[in-house]
């Protein structure tokens, strides 16, 4: 359980990695034929539906990290399919495949989906152990939650926000709203001694002092299911007054009760865990803590942002247990990425047109609600520097509810070059910049 709910950390810090401007260059089209010629067919295809699949963790003890996608999935296909579908057709997730959370599965179920279901796009994955090798090998589309770091390179993976991962691209960010909320911040850094966590961490520590900012307690090999409290205990000597963690949400809650026990009382921002279902049950331990997201808060103005009223209507219609879940929305995104690629496909879609399609997208934001994404640049092969300005949201738990920070409403996301102090202007495409 720990490393899934660590490698869900990645997800949040790498969501802000891909920034996004306006129109393909010549040669996206191009690579994705090079690579995938043999993709042009039309599995799962008929005059009326689209067949596709996922394969995700539904069932076992570490299902609540993966099993809203599927949820988040449905609800896109229910609310586009009340329009009449994507080109006359309607979408159908019709083999959503279980893993139960053991890796011995995922092959085989690839092989399924693929082979024996002859799905069109593998719409939604997430798991903690997805090897995307017979999706490449076959080209077929796949989408979805990535938090397994691989699947960049390929023009068929389309992760949501962006199949490149880049740890420390959102530092200027962090720095500056850690030093927005603590005049003098004397900060400890927190994560697991599990590669997803403690690389996504690690490249923190060197960023804020560089910056001057002193990093009073630093310890990024925390073992999964351990006693936090000699942390407390050494924080505390130290004089931490700010806590960085990218730990999981179970991990950040066993040091919230450390922290209460010595009494101690410093700012946090925790890099997973903005869950409304754990806020609701773990309210006076969450209380005050920040998150840093690349979507529009759930809170935030639905006039201002009609992408965000159109999202909760269609969850509280279809899926309203899992209107606020954050794993829901990858889900969402993932399908509506899938939708817009199918419309950019044609009347007479084969998996190298949507493909193509997709990775001619140079400002995808899920109808208004994530930061852009441009998959020219992160979904064609050549994997390129990061481009910035990088955007995200800030949140933060207050009672039961996660409100927006540090901007004034109804904007919710702030932008920073690579080396910037303050906040820059927004790059085209973000919703409300």
């Amino acid at each position: 359980m720990g490393t899934t709910s660590v490698a869900a950390v990645v997800v949040a810090s790498s969501c802000v990695v891909v920034p996004l401007m306006s129109a393909a260059p010549a040669g996206a089209a191009t690579t994705a034929t090079g690579n995938c010629a043999q993709a042009d067919k039309s599995p799962g295809v008929t005059s009326k539906s689209i067949t596709t699949g996922s394969m995700s963790t539904l069932t076992g003890p570490i299902a609540s990290n993966f099993e809203a996608l599927v949820p988040g999935i449905k609800a896109y296909y229910s609310y586009i399919n009340a329009l009449g579908g994507v080109n006359g057709r309607k979408l159908n997730l019709t083999y959503p495949l279980d893993d139960t959370g053991n890796p011995s599965q995922d092959v085989t179920l690839a092989h399924t989906l693929i082979d024996q279901d002859k799905v069109f796009a593998v719409a939604g994955t997430a798991t903690a152990f997805f090897t995307p090798n017979y999706f490449v090998a076959t080209c077929t589309p796949t989408f979805g939650y990535n938090v397994t770091g691989n699947w960049a390179g390929p023009p068929n993976m389309f992760a949501a926000g962006g199949s490149v991962q880049e740890y420390g691209t959102n530092t200027s960010s962090i720095i500056w709203a850690i030093r927005h909320v603590v005049k003098t911040p004397s900060v400890a850094v927190l994560a697991l001694g599990i590669a997803a966590s403690h690389d996504s961490c690690a490249v923190y520590i060197p960023a804020l002092k560089a910056a001057g900012v002193k990093v009073s307690y630093e310890d990024t090999n925390v073992s999964y299911g351990g006693s936090l409290v000699p942390d407390a205990q050494r924080m505390k000597a130290a004089g931490s007054n700010y806590i960085l963690s990218c730990m999981d949400i179970g991990t950040n809650l066993n040091l919230a009760r450390a922290l209460k026990q010595y009494n101690l009382k410093p700012k946090q921002m925790w890099l997973s865990g903005s869950d409304a279902t754990t806020l609701q049950a773990n309210k006076s331990l969450m209380d005050g803590v920040y998150f840093n997201i690349s979507h529009v808060p759930f809170t935030a103005s639905q006039s201002a942002y009609p992408g965000l009223k159109t999202y909760l209507a269609a969850m509280k219609k279809y899926q309203p247990k899992y209107v606020y879940d954050e794993v829901a929305f990858q889900g969402w995104q993932s399908a509506s990425l899938l939708a817009t690629g199918l419309k950019g496909a044609g009347k007479n879609p084969t998996q190298l047109s949507l493909i193509n399609a997709v990775n001619s997208l140079s400002a995808f934001n899920a109808g208004g609600m994530t930061t852009p994404v441009n998959w020219t640049s992160s979904g064609s092969g050549h994997n390129p520097p990061i481009t910035y300005p990088t955007c995200s949201a800030y949140i933060q738990a207050k009672g039961t509810q996660f409100y927006s920070v540090f901007t004034k409403s109804p904007k919710v996301f702030l932008c920073f070059n690579q080396n910037s102090k303050n906040p820059v202007t927004a790059p085209a495409g973000t919703p409300g910049g």
